[in-house]
């Protein structure tokens, strides 16, 4: 049985947005997940198509989940100069132009994200 501690970082922005709320989650599992002691889960929000074309600059979007997932992983691996070994899990979101902020669509965001172990 694999007794690794499990860590989950929530956070409510994602790459390709260059905000801190985006960069500073993703950096902080790449690091956290770099030894290979502890298994690392990031939850970011997938917006719908519509919503990404407000959000992301150079007119990038994605088809689904796991074409922006290649895109985030790529992404921190030319910043870290290592390969992450973390997974990355999305849930629903939706971003409202007019408060210029992505919002959970899901009651349980714990749900996006695999148990913990036993403590």
């Amino acid at each position: 049985m694999d007794k690794k501690q499990h860590i989950a970082i929530f956070t409510t922005a994602s790459i390709p947005w260059l905000t801190g709320t985006a960069i500073n989650p993703l950096f902080r599992a790449a690091y956290l997940a770099k030894d290979g002691e502890r298994k690392v889960t990031l939850v970011v929000p997938w917006v719908p198509l519509k919503d990404q074309q407000h959000l992301f600059p150079k007119n990038i979007t994605f088809t689904n989940p796991y074409e922006q997932q290649n895109y985030a992983l790529q992404w921190v691996e030319e910043r870290t100069g290592f390969k992450s070994n973390f997974r990355i899990r999305f849930y629903p979101a939706k971003f409202y132009l007019e408060k210029r902020s992505i919002l959970g669509l899901s009651m349980q965001l714990s749900r996006h994200c695999p148990s913990n172990p036993p403590p």
